[in-house]
């Protein structure tokens, strides 16, 4: 018994998906140095919060009494908490996307790799900013160094001859 209906090519057999490139080295130590630039800035966020609480309750007070406001003690102490706690949620946000850009980039998404070229080129300039005006004590001044070597290298690595390949056979990839 003869079907009516037209056969179609089996394509799973005749047109296998392309094969995943093999990520090349600076990819991964790009990656390498965008995580060591993150776990970095969480670190220095989690100081500053520790280290910084008074500073930050003595800012609040000062505020306060420019403004003429009576405070209590707890009423300084919610808001020092409920700005933390801002800033804390702020900081997650920011990492969990810097991670996400990381991975991706990894994986071989041209558009996470030109994210964290553009969002490292800002924190380049604003860490260069930050040098050139000298503030801060020395172990700030160290930690930025050290960060914009990070993401300058981090950048560099992106975009080396063969990472530029892997991402141009990434994107030709479904």
């Amino acid at each position: 018994m003869t079907s009516n209906y037209p056969s179609f090519p089996d394509y799973s057999s005749s047109n296998p998906d392309p094969v995943a490139p093999a990520r090349p080295k600076p990819v991964d130590t790009s990656f390498m140095l965008w995580i060591a630039n993150a776990a970095l800035g969480l670190i220095g966020f989690l100081v500053t919060v520790s280290v910084g609480r008074e500073a930050t309750r003595t800012q609040i007070i000062e505020q306060l009494r420019a403004q003429g406001e009576t405070f209590t003690e707890s009423q300084v102490d919610s808001l020092v908490t409920a700005g933390i706690i801002f800033a804390g949620v702020i900081a997650a946000v920011f990492f969990g996307l810097y991670l996400l850009f990381a991975f991706k980039m990894r994986a071989g998404r041209n558009w996470a790799r030109i994210t964290l070229a553009v969002l490292g080129g800002i924190g380049l300039i604003f860490g260069l900013i930050g040098l050139a005006g000298g503030t801060g004590n020395a172990i700030e001044m160290i930690l930025s160094v050290v960060q914009i070597a990070l993401i300058g290298g981090a950048i560099y690595f992106m975009y080396t001859k063969e990472a530029s390949a892997y991402f141009d056979a990434a994107k030709r990839r479904p």
